[in-house]
């Protein structure tokens, strides 16, 4: 449960609504309370006629858990490239 008078930190911004679930699985797994702030997810088609969501949301927690949490988030924002085959 979210303590509404803590003061939050923004660790995160996304744009899709995978990216949404993957961070709020980890923060959850990790016992961290968030908010999502902004956009909720919204249907597009996509070319070959899937759905895709898309979304511009920030995630915030707790001020106290902000270091933990940018920590976990860190390869939802910049995951490492896929290293060439050998």
């Amino acid at each position: 449960m979210v303590d509404h008078n803590a003061e939050f930190a923004s660790v995160l911004a996304v744009h899709d609504s995978f990216a949404l679930r993957l961070a709020t699985a980890t923060l959850e797994e990790a016992g961290i309370s968030f908010m999502i702030v902004g956009e909720q997810p919204r249907d597009v088609t996509g070319l070959l006629g899937g759905s895709l969501c898309k979304c511009h949301s920030v995630i915030q927690v707790a001020r106290e858990d902000e270091k933990e949490a940018r920590d976990l988030l860190a390869p939802i924002e910049n995951p490492e490239p896929d290293s060439p085959a050998e």
